[in-house]
């Protein structure tokens, strides 16, 4: 069972337990606890799509306890705080401190560790300091150009020990990748560490590392009760593992090619450099482009008028054939453009957008990019949850097809949640394209 801290990468950590086979659900809403009593007996893992990551204070609390509340009764003895590869958080938005409170609030006493690795997707963490890929380079968090100056939560600090100390009182230690490889070693060290009631915070620079971290805390969790902050690199070793123990629930086999779409939009609230660089390959490949200028919205009624605007023209040009992208920012151009307007305002803008394109053109895909404006579209379009349709593993991406009983504009609707940094300078492309499309282009 996990919740992620925003909606894109809820759907990654689903997609990644996804590619070994196992049978989840993401919730967009919150169930009822009736519900997701009765869906654990259904599904290997129940996922809980949220927003904490954008939140500060009384607003992230009600949060976090709006969905642990529900959480606690199916009583797991394994939880994931599903967190963001890159690290995002800060002692004012997003802050793990928060989050390690309300979840000792919730769940009570916990082993805690911490694995931000992601090899798949270019995210490493050796003694304990925090590396992610940009272009063709390896940078450390506080040297990386884009997260370095995030407009939310800018990483100062690469060190994951120091930056949690910025957010928490809870002691944590590092376990290196010396130990790690060294089954004896990382047992007696970790064991050392929850004993005396500090978290571990895991290097990982090789998907082998994190699937001995993974086979460490699986045979621990029985007897030792875990809330881990994790990013998605957890989900897709635990998957592995329980399918080689033979532990799932289904044995349907999992589909791994994307089929391709004669039209694709692209909403994107993401201010992220990469996403930038996407935006542009799309360009030159003659997709029409529609910025969003949010610097004049203030109101309700402003969004409307933008939302209403932006909608028009995007149905102009999807109607002739033609792949439309609507964005804030283009990275370094027009970086800021959507800072002061928050991410819930703009999720419900690009929530309008979307129904009304569903309403006049025939478009069964729609990619949705940028964590925090993507997370408050999706859980403001009504589907109640989401299911993985297809993991594609050459392209190292998902597509997820949208639950919502009773609405024909979303039931159905197959979308992408794309975060800021994540996927290839051909991403778009690929997603209208799909796999034997693109392959063969």
């Amino acid at each position: 069972m996990f919740y992620g801290d925003d909606f894109t990468g809820s759907s990654e950590n689903l997609a990644q337990f996804h590619r070994s086979g196992v049978k989840g659900k993401l919730y967009l809403a919150r169930p009822s606890a009736q519900t997701a009593s009765t869906d654990a007996l259904s599904y290997d893992v129940l996922g809980f799509a949220g927003t904490a990551r954008a939140l500060s204070g009384v607003e992230l609390d009600e949060e976090l306890d709006s969905a642990f509340s529900i959480m606690r009764t199916l009583n797991s003895p394994l939880i994931q705080y599903k967190i963001c590869s890159t690290f995002d958080s800060s002692p004012t938005v997003g802050s793990y401190g928060a989050v390690l409170a309300r979840a000792a609030a919730h769940f009570g006493k916990r082993d805690v560790p911490v694995l931000a690795a992601t090899p798949d997707f270019g995210r490493y963490t050796c003694f304990g300091n925090h590396f992610a890929r940009f272009a063709d380079r390896i940078e450390r968090l506080d040297r990386h150009p884009s997260m370095s100056r995030h407009p939310r939560t800018p990483m100062h600090e690469a060190d994951l020990r120091m930056h949690l100390a910025g957010q928490t009182d809870k002691e944590f230690v590092n376990v290196t990748l010396p130990a790690i490889r060294n089954r004896s070693a990382m047992e007696e060290r970790v064991f050392k560490a929850f004993q005396e009631g500090a978290g571990v915070i895991f290097d990982g620079l090789e998907n082998a590392d994190l699937a001995a971290v993974a086979d460490l805390l699986w045979a621990r969790y029985p007897t030792r009760p875990m809330f881990a902050l994790a990013a998605q690199g957890l989900a897709q070793q635990l998957g592995a593992l329980w399918a080689r123990l033979g532990l799932l629930s289904s044995a349907e086999p999992v589909k791994t090619e994307i089929a391709g779409v004669e039209n694709l939009l692209v909403l994107s609230g993401s201010c992220a450099l990469q996403t930038g660089r996407q935006i542009a390959v799309a360009e030159a490949s003659g997709w029409n482009l529609v910025h969003l200028d949010v610097s004049t919205v203030r109101s309700d009624d402003d969004a409307e008028a933008v939302a209403r605007e932006a909608a028009l023209k995007a149905i102009e040009s999807l109607v002739r054939g033609r792949s439309t992208i609507i964005y804030t920012a283009r990275g370094e151009t027009g970086r800021l453009a959507g800072s002061d307007v928050p991410a819930e305002r703009l999720g419900a803008i690009y929530c309008d957008v979307a129904r009304a394109v569903r309403r006049a053109v025939s478009l069964p895909r729609i990619v949705f990019s940028g964590g925090d404006s993507s997370s408050y579209a999706v859980r403001t379009i009504g589907a109640e949850a989401l299911e993985i349709a297809v993991f594609d593993e050459v392209q190292n991406c998902h597509v997820c097809r949208l639950d919502a009983p009773g609405d024909a504009e979303v039931d159905g609707l197959e979308v992408m949640l794309k975060g800021g940094q994540i996927g290839a300078d051909d991403f778009f492309l690929r997603a209208k394209a799909g796999t034997s499309g693109y392959l063969a282009a």
